[in-house]
């Protein structure tokens, strides 16, 4: 009697000796997939850092009302850490050219040179600096290397820091270019698009840093006005009959308010006939 084979056997046993098919992985690999992750935890934490030093520069902000130099001490420090820049500086408009207001370096001694090689001098409108250009071209202006630049030739400060990479941002307000922060670094190397992007932060910060500044400085000068017309006002009401004591005020109110060292008030004696 032929025995009779049961069904599937041989197929359950060639299903049984097949490999288990290997599970995917993305392009490249594992590998790939370790510097995909490495890559995102380095631009969280590159987010987290701007996001700190923007909530410090905001904190700096409402804390100095009147101390506009600590605001941009701490805007050009933090500017120059978070684009892993070796200087950044800050220039304010004074009419035609630009004069230097703040500064930062992780090398003090050149610091203190670039310090005082700025403080005497004046910075035109041109394309010879970076911020000249800019304030030309009133946008952002970036140099991978001013030795290859044949416009650049603001030589002076470049020796003495031996920057190569150098980056410009306009502070605008209502269009117009009222300062200019600029960072640099040794390498010939361009900064990158989140660097540009937060410098340009940074200027705008400024912007408001200075214009806050401006608006409570004439708030406070307009409420000195009006609390010396108020003085005078009452000393003309106690003083009907003496004039002295109401001249005397008015030249101890206006010596002040107009930021004078003395003041004098003359009379006319006219001896002739009327």
């Amino acid at each position: 009697m032929t025995k009779r084979r049961k069904k599937g056997t041989s197929s359950a046993a060639a299903g049984a000796r097949r490999p288990a098919p290997r599970r995917a992985h993305g392009r490249g690999g594992p590998n790939a997939e370790k510097k995909k992750i490495a890559l995102l935890r380095r631009e969280l934490n590159e987010a987290r850092q701007q996001q700190a030093a923007t909530a410090d520069v905001l904190k700096v902000i409402s804390r100095s009302t009147f101390d506009l130099q600590t605001v941009l001490d701490t805007l050009v420090e933090s500017a120059s850490r978070l684009c892993n820049a070796d200087h950044a500086w800050l220039f304010q408009r004074e009419g035609e050219s630009f004069r230097w207001v703040s500064s930062f370096g992780h090398a003090a001694e050149v610091r203190a040179r670039l310090r005082d090689y700025f403080k005497p001098l004046k910075v035109p409108v041109d394309r010879g600096s970076i911020t000249g250009r800019v304030a030309l071209e009133g946008s952002v202006v970036h140099v991978p290397d001013v030795l290859a630049d044949p416009d650049y030739t603001w030589t002076g400060a470049q020796e003495i820091a031996g920057y190569r990479a150098a980056l410009g941002a306009p502070l605008l307000r209502k269009g117009d270019v009222v300062g200019v922060i600029f960072v640099a670094k040794t390498a010939p190397q361009p900064f990158t698009a989140k660097q540009i992007e937060l410098v340009t932060t940074f200027a705008d910060q400024a912007v408001i840093a200075i214009e806050n500044t401006r608006l409570l400085n004439e708030l406070r000068d307009s409420l000195q006005q009006q609390t010396a017309t108020a003085d005078m006002l009452n000393v003309i009401s106690r003083s009907t009959f003496d004039l002295q004591a109401v001249l005397d005020a008015l030249v101890h109110s206006a010596a002040p308010l107009c930021a004078a060292e003395c003041a004098f008030i003359f009379r006319l004696e006219w001896a002739g006939p009327l």
